[in-house]
């Protein structure tokens, strides 16, 4: 489903539109939108922000065969991110998971090369040998459809028209080996038996 762009809200940001929809239609925010005012004349009630240091929004599209993964919080926050098991592991320099931005994040069924997004708060840990030290964070583990694709992405961060802070990690189409053409499976060659010669006749 080539072209298909599919936000996926896993957290109620500010403002978000709480109604029903149908299946397969998307009508809340998407990233960097502003709400336009209520005109009904009612004042406003006013919202409180989320604390600092919280995830509170995690989005997916896919686009063009590839993918783009956001993640939302109200202040700058550091980004990094390694390879570990076949599967991208990004850890975010945040402290608390936001309403819902703990639930997966299921992506098989769309033309990308992920199969999904979970994350989860970590604890600080010492250094070892094998690994730095780390302070208490969040990590979102990117799990790869062909772990052999699995890479790091390309990150760019901006603070959008609604105040809000995002980071953005961009993955190309995937590049599965895929048979050539012509080509088919064969199996053993067998080898023919051999002619046995005709028996001579006795001579008279």
């Amino acid at each position: 489903m080539r072209g298909a762009l599919v936000i996926l809200l896993l957290a109620a940001a500010a403002h978000a539109d709480t109604a029903p929809h149908k299946e397969g239609q998307y009508s809340g925010v998407t990233p960097g939108d502003v709400q336009p005012r209520d005109t009904s004349g009612k004042p406003a009630r006013p919202k409180r922000p989320p604390p600092k240091g919280t995830l509170t929004w995690i989005g997916f599209s896919a686009k063009d065969g590839g993918a783009e993964v956001f993640f939302q919080s109200v202040a700058p926050f550091d980004v990094s991110q390694r390879v570990e098991g076949g599967a991208l592991v990004v850890h975010l320099g945040l402290t608390h998971l936001g309403h819902n931005t703990w639930r997966q994040i299921d992506t098989r069924f769309f033309d990308n090369p992920l199969s999904g997004i979970v994350a989860r708060a970590v604890g600080a840990a010492r250094a070892t040998k094998d690994r730095k030290a780390r302070p208490a964070a969040i990590e979102a583990r990117i799990a790869f459809k062909n772990v052999r694709e699995a890479r790091e992405a390309t990150v760019r961060t901006a603070t959008e028209a609604d105040g809000m802070y995002y980071a953005y990690l961009t993955f190309p189409e995937g590049a599965e080996a895929k048979p050539s053409a012509g080509a088919t499976e064969t199996g053993p060659a067998v080898k023919e038996p051999e002619n046995e010669p005709a028996p001579s006749k006795p001579k008279p």
